[in-house]
């Protein structure tokens, strides 16, 4: 055999395997096409579409760094300082359908010291509650407002129109100059809203369910009462805008009214508040009536003043809710910086002065505040 006739029956071997190598090759399936995040433009800025949905959703919260001073005062507060660090996660979702946006919101927040205390009432299976409480610093995440949205409808753990307040530290919508043993300030609770949004002209009704925590309410337990009707009316005329609140606590049978105006002016914006308590209630009853306002000074883009004061009269309440006397005031300043893109710094300083009629305290309290939002 020669190697001509050699290297011509190799090449008619190797033809021959390969074809029958060809007819059984196993031929790879291509991979699913890999669905990238979708930027969701239909709610505003920042959403996304959960993968494989058309529900839109947007994480955001905030770092808090934050120390707070104050000075003695005659009613037993010491003079001292402390910190805190919070953080705070907030996730929305929305989907467009036909009775318009459906929206939901969980909150959830952190803080590393004792102003994260909590009681809770829990049922159990002897027919009655234990208590679970804890007053030391703890960093638990716990709920903070989260309620369900859909065609002028709200639901859930929300907020109400107290806690809204001023852009300054030193008008105080949801909270008092001297702790009077009333009930107000009870801003954050189970309820539902209607809201009929106009425009330049939008109003709502509300009902909550006080101290929610505690679990069933029933005669026996005289808590079946725990609930309260509340309405704002809010008109918008160019650069002023002004609303009127009114509210019931069928618990305490009182009744509150607030307005707060904010207009441009000049080179800030002017914030006024008022509120009037027939009582105590869960609304606002840190005095009978109070007035306060702020001057919001934008110095530059990215530097403000804002000066405050505030008058509460007759800030006492007798046995029977009822304001029996005294009165107080309370002037400060905030300032607030913005360092950088998600980045700002704030600082307060306020003087307060109470007189409850039977004796009279003075004292300064601030704070000084880093938070980075995203």
């Amino acid at each position: 055999m020669n190697i001509k006739s050699l290297l011509l029956g190799s090449a008619a071997a190797l033809a021959a395997v390969s074809g029958a190598q060809a007819a059984d090759a196993i031929v790879a399936a291509e991979p699913e096409p890999m669905e990238y995040v979708r930027v969701c433009d239909a709610f505003g800025t920042g959403y996304f579409y959960i993968p494989g949905t058309e529900t839109c959703l947007k994480i955001g919260g905030y770092v808090r760094v934050q120390v707070d001073g104050r000075s003695d005062d005659d009613f037993g507060g010491q003079a001292g300082y402390r910190t805190n660090t919070r953080a705070q996660v907030r996730l929305e979702a929305k989907t467009d359908t036909e009775y318009g946006a459906l929206t939901s919101r969980i909150t959830l927040r952190a803080n590393n010291n004792s102003s994260n205390a909590y009681s809770v009432n829990i049922p159990n299976a002897a027919g009655g509650t234990d208590t679970y409480s804890s007053s030391q610093g703890n960093s638990d995440f716990f709920l903070e407002e989260t309620y369900i949205e859909l065609g002028g409808f709200r639901v859930g753990y929300f907020y109400n129109y107290f806690d809204t307040g001023l852009p300054g530290e030193t008008v105080l919508a949801d909270d008092r100059p001297y702790n009077n043993g009333g009930e107000g300030a009870d801003t954050l609770n189970n309820s539902i809203r209607y809201t009929y949004d106009g425009g330049a002209f939008s109003v709502y009704g509300q009902v909550d369910a006080f101290n929610s925590q505690a679990g069933y309410k029933t005669d026996d337990a005289g808590n079946a009462d725990e609930i309260g009707i509340n309405g704002v009316i809010t008109g918008k005329f160019g650069g002023v805008t002004a609303d009127f609140f009114a509210g019931y606590d069928f618990d305490n049978e009182n009744a509150a009214l607030a307005s707060t105006l904010t207009a441009e002016l000049g080179p800030g914006s002017l914030g006024i508040f008022a509120a009037y308590s027939f009582g105590q209630n869960r609304y606002f009853d840190a005095s009978e009536w109070t007035i306060g306002a702020e001057y919001a000074i934008k110095l530059t883009d990215k530097f403000s003043l804002t000066p405050g004061a505030q008058y509460w009269d007759k800030v006492s309440l007798d046995s029977d809710g009822d304001f029996d006397g005294g009165d107080a005031w309370r002037v400060g300043l905030t300032a607030d910086y913005a360092i950088t893109t998600n980045l700002a710094a704030k600082a307060t300083i306020n003087y307060t002065d109470v007189d409850n009629g039977t004796d009279s305290a003075d004292k300064w309290d601030g704070f000084l505040r880093l938070q980075r939002s995203f």
